[in-house]
Parts: C-alpha cells; sequence; structure tokens
C-alpha cells in the first residue's frame, strides 16, 4: 500500500527548494488527493503495486503541478524588467504556468499505459 509520506519525499525531491510550513501542508494535501486521482484512473486490469513507483512518482509530479501553478498565479513573472543597459522582455501568456504545465504534462505521459482512455467514445445513435 502506497503511503502518503513516500509521495511527499519524492516530490520534495522534485521541488527544487525548501519549502515553508505551509506549503509542505498544501502538498501533502495535495499528494494524497493526485493518488486517489490517478487510482480512480487505472485500467481494471492494472494493478497497483505492478506500477506502485510510477504511481508514486506521478501523484508527486501532478501534486506538484498544483502547488506550482499556485505559486506562480500568486507571483506573477513580470513582463519585462530594465537594469542599466539592459532590458529582460516576456511575452504575456509564455512563462505562465509552465513549470506547473510541464510536470502535469510528464505526470500524464507516465502513466498513460495504465490509465483508461476516456477520450473517445462511440455513441449509438437510432436512425
Amino acid at each position: 500500500m502506497i503511503q502518503e509520506q513516500e509521495i511527499v519525499e519524492v516530490a520534495l525531491c522534485f521541488a527544487g527548494r525548501q519549502l515553508t510550513d505551509g506549503e509542505a501542508k498544501v502538498l501533502s494535501i495535495l499528494c494524497a488527493a493526485a493518488l486517489d486521482s490517478w487510482r480512480g484512473q487505472l485500467r481494471q486490469d492494472v494493478a497497483e503495486e505492478s506500477i506502485r513507483d510510477l504511481l508514486v512518482v506521478a501523484s508527486a509530479w501532478t501534486a506538484l503541478a498544483a502547488v506550482s501553478g499556485a505559486l506562480e498565479q500568486s507571483s506573477p513573472t513580470p513582463l519585462s524588467f530594465s537594469a542599466g543597459d539592459l532590458t529582460v522582455r516576456s511575452q504575456e501568456g509564455q512563462g505562465g504556468n509552465a513549470c506547473a504545465k510541464s510536470l502535469r504534462s510528464q505526470a500524464e505521459a507516465l502513466m498513460l499505459p495504465y490509465v483508461r482512455d476516456e477520450a473517445f467514445a462511440f455513441w449509438e445513435v437510432r436512425g
């Protein structure tokens, strides 16, 4: 059985910095939610224990994506700044949530072979 603390430890390895107590508490909650979400998407023929490590990493990345997205929204990257002769400009919409999108995308790619494909369905139409 996967323990929430395992996921938190992996997430902290990827965090890239020391989290505040508040951020760590939120990360812990998000790790548990991410694990529940991935468990709910597993195909019936996939045993959780057979992909245990992948599930831990995907849950950690999913939780970090949520934390990262929230942090980027609360302190957005400036569109431009200057220091002497140097000017740095960012195109609007390019930088925001880039880290969160990348983490979420990596988690989805990692779990793709093991989750149900609910993106397409045939519907019967009487005619």
